[in-house]
């Protein structure tokens, strides 16, 4: 029996959309104009979004980082007085104001996939974490989602329910191999090109694949620094833990030591790695996403600058 003291899970919030190209610039954009980000009629119309798009935006906003939730007291625009949820910039969000607010380089949506792929009680932290198989078809997805959430939420998906929020991770992520998202393409997702979840369309099955693109070192130390908990934490650690890199980016232990090895080389002295007896430790500094997003960018204008 699951305890009631538990967080309950969250299903269909993303409204069956995965998110979509140009989605999160919209967001963002409403974020710093307004001030606020609520998923109305007249948001949704200004957006030139239908009405469970705009909704479906609201989530994606929240769950990728970029926007917190709020219930403080509204201002006349919104109906008065009242206290209602709204959503407001986060300082990752502020971050990308200035940085990438067109949401164009690829780091920007390792960061994003980082903060989705951690997300708790969500099928989202499910499916990067909990669900250990590389190669399935949907049915063996969604049987697995149902049977997790019935063991661990005290409120578990229906059938339909299940399948669709495994249905929104399948389409967010799975990308036929050999084929390049169009941007054009008004139903295509941003986090295919990640190259996470390959879907073979001969036979009807999906694989789990590790990224083909290097991952940016400074995503990597971001999840490594949040696995920490402080400054300091083993390899050991960073390749089986849960909402680790090794889970969130679908990484092989050599990946997870080579990204470690090249962060050292990168940020020596404040990331370096120690032997403590037998255990390689990875020393770093804990900072949030959006200071490590920063670094990211400050590094590659630097190397721009020297070419």
């Amino acid at each position: 029996m699951v305890s009631k003291g538990i967080p309950r899970f969250e299903y269909g919030r993303h409204e069956t959309f995965p998110v979509r190209y140009g989605w999160l610039g919209k967001g963002l954009w409403c974020l710093r104009t307004d001030g606020y980000y609520r998923a109305d009629t007249e948001v949704a119309d200004r957006l030139g979004l239908g009405s469970n798009m705009a909704k479906s935006l609201q989530f994606w906003l929240e769950a990728t980082g970029i926007a917190d939730a709020d219930y403080g007291t509204t201002s006349a625009a919104l109906g008065g007085s009242r206290r209602r949820k709204i959503w407001r910039i986060s300082e990752f969000g502020t971050v990308l104001v200035h940085l990438d607010p067109h949401f164009e380089y690829p780091a920007t949506w390792w960061f994003l996939h980082m903060a989705l792929a951690r997300r708790a009680q969500s099928v989202w932290g499910w499916f990067f974490n909990d669900f250990h198989e590389r190669h399935f078809d949907r049915p063996t997805c969604v049987n697995a989602f149902r049977e997790h959430a019935q063991r661990s939420a005290p409120n578990p998906p229906s059938i339909k329910m299940a399948q669709r929020d495994v249905a929104c991770v399948l389409q967010a992520y799975g990308a036929t191999r050999g084929s390049v998202s169009d941007p054009e393409d008004a139903t295509a997702c941003p986090l295919r090109e990640l190259g996470l979840v390959t879907v073979h369309r001969d036979s009807e099955r999906l694989e789990k694949t590790r990224p083909m693109d290097a991952i940016p070192v400074e995503v990597f130390l971001a999840c490594a620094s949040n696995v920490a908990g402080g400054n300091r934490v083993q390899l050991s650690s960073l390749m089986g833990q849960r909402n680790g890199p090794a889970r969130v980016f679908g990484l092989s232990s050599g990946q997870v030591e080579e990204l470690a090895e090249t962060a050292s080389g990168i940020y020596r002295p404040d990331v370096r790695i120690d032997l403590l007896g037998s255990e390689r430790t990875l020393v770093l500094p804990d900072h949030r996403p959006e200071w490590w997003l920063k670094r990211h960018f400050d590094r590659i204008r630097t190397a721009a600058v020297a070419a």
